[in-house]
């Protein structure tokens, strides 16, 4: 008996016909992913031509199926085809970018978008090694809410100390920027002794008023 299951092994060995089952506990990361995609996007600025060329053959090289790349300054509000880029993923699929100054300007943009990838539950990365996983997605929502708060708290803050600082300056009649002002009276006096020889040293001693400021007084007296 043992000998007929032994020659129908080795039979179905030859043939090619024997196959064993067995089962995997952990799913391999391919197979986890293979149905999420790697989208790339590139940018640099108008006479940065061989620079953006890197960036999109370097995202390649790092498994991006496709690469949005477009030649456009930081500080605009819209980049079209990084907008193109973020539309095109689906849930599961990542961003990938060599470096966070090639498609954000400030902390603030970046944590927005940040917050709207992963609320769709995608993950953004960059080569230079920041990640943004979609893993517990909540979570990670709730910390870059938070940050994108603390970031507009400090905005604010700041603009409410320069309105208390100009309200100040204005109501102990301080200076508010610009041009120093001086009296007429004093302008006279200053073109009056250049008139008479006296240099700007000389005229400052006397005066107590500003080099640049006796400089911009004679000019003007000079012009008009």
């Amino acid at each position: 008996m043992f000998f007929l299951l032994f020659f129908d092994t080795v039979k179905n060995i030859c043939n090619k016909t024997l196959t064993f089952k067995f089962k995997r506990k952990r799913i391999l990361l391919s197979e986890k992913n293979k149905n999420s995609k790697a989208i790339g996007y590139a940018r640099a600025t108008h006479n940065e031509y061989e620079y953006l060329e890197e960036q999109i053959k370097i995202l390649k090289e790092e498994g991006c199926s496709l690469v949005f790349s477009e030649f456009i300054s930081l500080d605009e509000e819209i980049k079209p085809q990084l907008n193109k880029a973020i539309n095109s993923l689906s849930k599961g699929d990542q961003l990938i970018i060599t470096q966070l100054d090639r498609a954000f300007k400030n902390k603030k943009e970046c944590l927005i978008t940040i917050n709207k990838l992963i609320n769709k539950d995608i993950q953004l990365r960059t080569l230079t090694g920041f990640f943004a996983a979609n893993e517990s997605s909540n979570a990670n929502s709730s910390i870059f809410k938070i940050l994108y708060e603390l970031d507009n708290l400090e905005d604010k803050s700041l603009g409410e100390r320069k309105k208390e600082q100009l309200l100040r300056r204005k109501l102990s009649g301080n200076n508010l920027g610009g041009r120093p002002k001086i009296s007429p009276l004093k302008e006279s006096l200053v073109i009056r002794l250049r008139n008479e020889g006296y240099s700007y040293r000389s005229i400052r001693s006397q005066t107590g008023i500003a080099l640049s400021t006796i400089r911009r007084v004679i000019l003007e007296g000079e012009l008009t």
